[in-house]
């Protein structure tokens, strides 16, 4: 690491930012927002309300034009879905080629959140925002525990203001095999069950939308719905062991679709990056995650691939 300067790409720009404080990490802020902000860029603020109360301050009227954003409802969903939203709110901006800048402070045991949440998201970040205009502007406590986590994820680093490169970064792949996202919780009996081969996905269809539809979801999600379950079990049926089994939670928040086989999947980041267009396979789980709130994915050699959707109401 050194102290040269590194120019702003047309790509993704991923930068920990170490700090001792909210009024530390507003003052290395005020620059880069600041600009932004002249720029007629979007700019969005997941941070606690300390760190909220300090940026504005140091933003002054600037602050009138930034997103600020609840921590806990960013973050109540799994990190990869995380990753994929700051994807997709880049993709659909409206503005073609116009620049996002976030700013996502690390809330380390924030609402039960662990140090793993955070390695999982920035490793996904890297993955997901390759080549798209958006900078993430990531503050972390300024100390010794947390120092190997930034490093290890972000190619930026702002240090008391300076923008150093950083030549510890990671390959994800290699991040997320070391910290993998936790076994999937059990959610008791479900709603409804099917165990399934090629012949049943009509069935399986009309399942999924009679339930979807007893949840009050409208019309045009439970079509979603319907979708994602019918790509994933036909990814099951015609790329995996020909047999798999659909359970479905229906409840106040929403449903909860899940496919289970024993086939074995090896992609680190399912679902979220678009397959490239002249390519035959990958388009389900993409697609998928496109049409539902969330999507998790656990795979295990031993034990199978058990694929969950969340629609929310």
């Amino acid at each position: 690491m050194n102290g040269t300067s590194v120019e702003t790409t047309a790509g993704m720009v991923h930068e920990g930012v170490l700090h001792d404080g909210p009024e530390h990490l507003a003052v290395q802020l005020r620059a880069p927002l600041s600009e932004s902000i002249t720029a007629g860029e979007r700019v969005v603020a997941v941070v606690d309300a300390p760190t909220r109360e300090a940026l504005s301050a140091a933003l002054g009227t600037g602050a009138e034009h930034v997103e600020f954003l609840d921590p806990a409802e960013v973050h109540r969903v799994p990190a990869f879905t995380v990753a994929s939203r700051w994807g997709r709110l880049t993709r659909n901006s409206g503005r073609p080629g116009a620049r996002t800048t976030v700013v996502a402070q690390h809330l380390v045991d924030a609402a039960g959140l662990g140090p793993d949440h955070w390695i999982r998201l920035d490793a996904a970040l890297n993955v997901v925002l390759d080549g798209l205009p958006i900078t993430m502007l990531c503050p972390f406590p300024h100390d010794p525990e947390t120092l190997p986590i930034v490093r290890a994820t972000h190619p930026l680093l702002r240090i008391d203001g300076r923008r150093l490169p950083n030549d510890a970064v990671r390959d994800p792949v290699e991040i997320v095999a070391e910290y993998p996202p936790p076994p999937p919780p059990e959610l008791g009996p479900p709603t409804a069950q099917l165990d399934f081969r090629l012949p049943d996905l009509p069935a399986l269809r009309r399942l999924v939308a009679g339930v979807a539809t007893r949840v009050a979801l409208d019309q045009e999600r439970v079509a979603d719905l319907v979708l994602a379950v019918n790509e994933i079990a036909t990814n099951s049926v015609e790329h995996g062991p020909g047999l798999g089994v659909l359970r479905l939670w229906a409840g106040d928040a929403g449903l909860i679709a899940e496919v289970h086989d024993t086939g074995w999947m090896t992609i680190p980041f399912p679902g979220m990056v678009a397959p490239p267009a002249s390519g035959e396979r990958g388009r389900g789980l993409w697609l998928a995650s496109e049409l539902t709130d969330v999507l998790q994915v656990w795979s295990e050699e031993t034990s199978g691939t058990v694929i969950r959707l969340r629609v929310d109401l």
